[in-house]
C-alpha cells in the first residue's frame, strides 16, 4: 500500500512537468540513483517499430549541476532484443521540469551503445520494452 502511495504522490508531483507530456515516475527511492535526481518517462511519446523503442525521458536533478543543469530532456531509441540504446536529441534545462534556459542542446543521431545492468538506461529499458507491450507499431 506504502509503494502505491508514493506512486500516486510521485505520478502528482509529474503534473508540474509539460502539460503536454504524461510524465510517468520509474525509479523507486530505494534506487541508487535516485538520490541524485528524478527521472520519468513520457508514456504517451512510446512509438515502437519492431524490436525497437522510441521514448521522452525527463531527468530532473536533485540539485543543480555545476554547468547550471537542473534537467534534461532526451528522446531515446531502445532495441529491446539487444539491450542497446542511442539517444535522438538530449536538451539540458536550467531549470527542472524541462524548463528555463537551454543550458547545453544535441540533436543529433547517437551511436548504439550497450544499456548496462545497474544504470539508469535499464530502468528505462526494461519499463519501454516490459510493461509496455501493447503499444507495438509496424
Amino acid at each position: 500500500m506504502r509503494t502505491v502511495a508514493v506512486l500516486v504522490l510521485s505520478v502528482a508531483s509529474a503534473w508540474s512537468a509539460p502539460a503536454c507530456a504524461q510524465w510517468v515516475p520509474i525509479i523507486r527511492e530505494s534506487d541508487v540513483f535516485a538520490r541524485r535526481f528524478s527521472l520519468y518517462i513520457d508514456a504517451g511519446s512510446i512509438v515502437r517499430h519492431g524490436e525497437r523503442v522510441t521514448v521522452r525521458v525527463l531527468l530532473n536533478m536533485r540539485e543543480r549541476t555545476e554547468d547550471g543543469i537542473s534537467s534534461v530532456v532526451a528522446v531515446d531509441e531502445y532495441d529491446c532484443l539487444n539491450d542497446r540504446m542511442r539517444s535522438r536529441s538530449v536538451v539540458s534545462h536550467a531549470e527542472r521540469d524541462g524548463k528555463g534556459r537551454v543550458v547545453r542542446e544535441f540533436r543529433a543521431l547517437g551511436a548504439w551503445v550497450p544499456v548496462e545492468p545497474g544504470k539508469i538506461n535499464e530502468a528505462v529499458l526494461e519499463n519501454v520494452c516490459d510493461f509496455y507491450p501493447n503499444r507495438w507499431s509496424e
